[in-house]
C-alpha cells in the first residue's frame, strides 16, 4: 500500500511536536454526503455544549448520574453529582478534591505518596467515594491514596493528566489503569463520531494519529481549545472541514455502509488511514478486517503512550505500576479461554521492570474455586463498572503488589 508520510515523531516522542500533514480523503461526492448527513445526526445542540462547558445541569442531586465538564487541555474532567446507577439501585455520591482527584476518605491529612490515573474504573464510577478500590486499598495500608481516573478518557488522556497532576508532588508511586476501550479511545477526535449523539462525554479530545507500519505516533491537541471554540460542534460545515479526513470518521463510515460484510474497496482506505500493512488482516475474514484495523491501530497507540509513561517516571524519579481493567464481557471471555483482544499488547510489556498487573489473570485465579458458569460468577462484581465488591476485589488483588512496590513498606507491614 501507498501511504503518506506523518510529520510526526517515533516511539517516544516528546510531547511538544509539528502539525501532522493531513490524509488525503478521495474526491468522492457519495462519501461527503453519506459522512454529512452522519455528522448531522451527531451535531450537539447549543444548549448541551452549555451544560458541558459549565458542568451545570441543575441541583446536585437532579444531575444525570455522573456529570462530565469541559477541561481545554484534557477535553473533560468530572463534575460533583449524584447519580442514580448504584448497587442495588442506590444513589451514588461524586465529589472532589480542590485539585479534582476524587474525594479523599482514609487519612485525607496525611501526605500521600500513591497516585492512579485512567478512566471509570480507577475512578470506581456507579460507587461511592468511599467505596473505590483506592479507598479500600487505603484504609487496609494505612495512608491515603488520590483517584485521579476519569470517566471516558483514553489512556493518553490519563498520562495527560499525569503530566498535568504530577507537577505538583516529588517523587511518589503511579498507578495507571488500562481499561479495554480505553485502547480504542486514543485514536478519537471528537468521541461522537464513534459512540454516537447518546455519549455523555461525547466531546473533542487531545487524541493521537498513529501509523502502525512506519511506528509512527503524533500527539493531537483537543481541536476546541477554548469554551467558546467548543460551540463550532454545532456548525455543520465545520464538523466537515475538521473531521473529513479523520481516521476513525472513515472506519465507521465503511462499517455503517458495509454491514456485516465490509467490501475491500471500503477496508483498504481505513487500513492506509491507520498504516496497517496488508498482512496483518490477510489472514482475517472480511467481517472482521475493520475491528482489526482499529484493534492494531489502537493497540499501537497504547504502546506509545506507556513508553511516554515510563519515561516521565524515570526522569521525575517516580515508581510505576501498569494495571489491566476489562469490563465484564472480556473477562467472561477469558475465562471461558477464548483469545485475549490485546494479546499483542500483553507480549509487548514482557518482563517490564515494574508491576503488571493483568485484573483477568486475578478473577481467573480466583474462579478456580468455582463450580458455576464465568457469567453467574460475575455478576455480584459488575454493575455496568465494578460495583462495591468488585472494587473490594480489584484492592485485594493489588494488595501484595503494592505492599512488595512500596518503600518504605506500609505501617501494617513494617
Amino acid at each position: 500500500m501507498q501511504r503518506r508520510e506523518f510529520l510526526a515523531g517515533m516511539l517516544g516522542a516528546p510531547l511538544a511536536i509539528s502539525s501532522l500533514d493531513r490524509i488525503a480523503t478521495a474526491a468522492d461526492p457519495a462519501f461527503e454526503q453519506r459522512a454529512r448527513e452522519y455528522l448531522r445526526s451527531i451535531k450537539p445542540s447549543r444548549q448541551r455544549v452549555a451544560d458541558f462547558i459549565s458542568g451545570e445541569y441543575g441541583p446536585r442531586d437532579k444531575r444525570p448520574g455522573e456529570v462530565f465538564q469541559y477541561d481545554a487541555e484534557l477535553g473533560w474532567v468530572h463534575h460533583e453529582s449524584v447519580g442514580s446507577t448504584g448497587v442495588d439501585r442506590s444513589k451514588v455520591f461524586y465529589s472532589y478534591e480542590p485539585d479534582g482527584a476524587r474525594q479523599v476518605i482514609n487519612f485525607p491529612d496525611r501526605p500521600c505518596r500513591i497516585r492512579t490515573y485512567g478512566n471509570s474504573f480507577t475512578h470506581c464510577s456507579q460507587a461511592n467515594n468511599n467505596e473505590t478500590w483506592e479507598e479500600y486499598l487505603a484504609a487496609h495500608l494505612q495512608e491515603p491514596i488520590r483517584n485521579y481516573g476519569v470517566g471516558g478518557h483514553s489512556v493518553y488522556q490519563a498520562y495527560r493528566r499525569m503530566l498535568k497532576v504530577e507537577k505538583q508532588f516529588p517523587g511518589g508511586y503511579l498507578i495507571l489503569n488500562v481499561w479495554d476501550d480505553d485502547h480504542y479511545r486514543n485514536l478519537d477526535a471528537w468521541r461522537s463520531i464513534r459512540f454516537g449523539y447518546g455519549s455523555r462525554c461525547g466531546f473533542t479530545l487531545p487524541h493521537l494519529r498513529v501509523d502502525v507500519g512506519r511506528r509512527l505516533c503524533q500527539q493531537m491537541e483537543n481541536v476546541s481549545r477554548t469554551p467558546g471554540e467548543l460551540y463550532r460542534l454545532c456548525d455543520e460545515d465545520y464538523l466537515w472541514r475538521t473531521f473529513k479526513d479523520d481516521p476513525v470518521l472513515k472506519m465507521v463510515m465503511a462499517a455503517r455502509q458495509g454491514g456485516k460484510d465490509i467490501p475491500d474497496e471500503l477496508i483498504n482506505p481505513v487500513a492506509v488511514t491507520f498504516g496497517i500493512p496488508d498482512e496483518k488482516i490477510a489472514d482475517v475474514a472480511t467481517g472482521q478486517r475493520i475491528k482489526k484495523i482499529h484493534t492494531e491501530a489502537a493497540l499501537f497507540a497504547t504502546q506509545n503512550v506507556v513508553t511516554w509513561a515510563e519515561q516521565f517516571a524515570r526522569d521525575n524519579g517516580k515508581k510505576l505500576m501498569l494495571m489491566l481493567s476489562f469490563g465484564r464481557g472480556n473477562v467472561a471471555k477469558h475465562l471461558r479461554g477464548e483469545p485475549r483482544f490485546d494479546q499483542s499488547f500483553v507480549d509487548w510489556l514482557g518482563d517490564r521492570p515494574y508491576p503488571v498487573v493483568d485484573m483477568r489473570d486475578a478473577f481467573a485465579a480466583d474462579y478456580r474455586n468455582y463450580k458455576i458458569d464465568a457469567d453467574q460468577y460475575l455478576a455480584p462484581f459488575y454493575n455496568g463498572h465494578h460495583t462495591p465488591r468488585g472494587n473490594f476485589f480489584t484492592a485485594w488483588a493489588l494488595k501484595d503488589r503494592v505492599v512488595q512496590w512500596l518503600d518504605p513498606k506500609p505501617l501494617p507491614y513494617r
